[in-house]
């Protein structure tokens, strides 16, 4: 996969520079389109340790989440390459599985960053996995939540509407 600027890398790839990358934090998402919001998070995950790999969701989970994707994976894991901050991208994508368990038992990081919209009292998907595997959840990183890909993408299409 090309890319921009840091590398797009498997998840077999970065298990073999894991041992020498540090504290490993870990965010994820489908970024799809990317907005202001997923900028804060990746700044304020940085912070968490020395290393920051995002996981970027595949279109199978758009697909879930939203009818189709806006933007198709390999596209989204170049945009998302060229963010200052971000270390490595990991495009992931389980047919039928909108979690990214399978991603985190692979890469094992240190940390994993969790926007505002997930809390204790609300749990991410991923939780059974981080304990598990001893990963630590930082929840809340990130700019509140003002921002949603969804919801751009829901106005768009009301205002096409309107205009034809």
């Amino acid at each position: 996969m090309d890319h921009f600027g840091v590398p797009v890398v498997t998840l077999e790839e970065f298990a073999r520079l894991r041992p020498t990358l540090g504290t490993i934090v870990a965010a994820s998402g489908g970024f799809d389109p990317i907005h202001p919001g997923h900028i804060s998070l990746f700044q304020e995950a940085k912070k968490l340790g020395d290393t920051l790999v995002v996981v970027v969701n595949g279109d199978a989970f758009l697909r879930v989440k939203k009818g189709r994707p806006f933007l198709n994976l390999e596209t989204r894991c170049q945009i998302v390459s060229a963010i200052r901050g971000v270390d490595f991208v990991v495009p992931f994508e389980i047919e039928n599985d909108p979690s990214i368990c399978g991603a985190l038992e692979k890469l094992r990081p240190h940390i994993y960053a969790k926007s505002g919209q997930w809390t204790h009292i609300n749990p991410p998907p991923e939780l059974k996995v981080c304990e598990r595997e001893g990963i630590n959840i930082v929840y809340d990183v990130g700019a509140p939540k003002r921002w949603s890909s969804s919801e751009f993408l829901k106005n768009w299409e009301d205002y096409k509407k309107d205009i034809i």
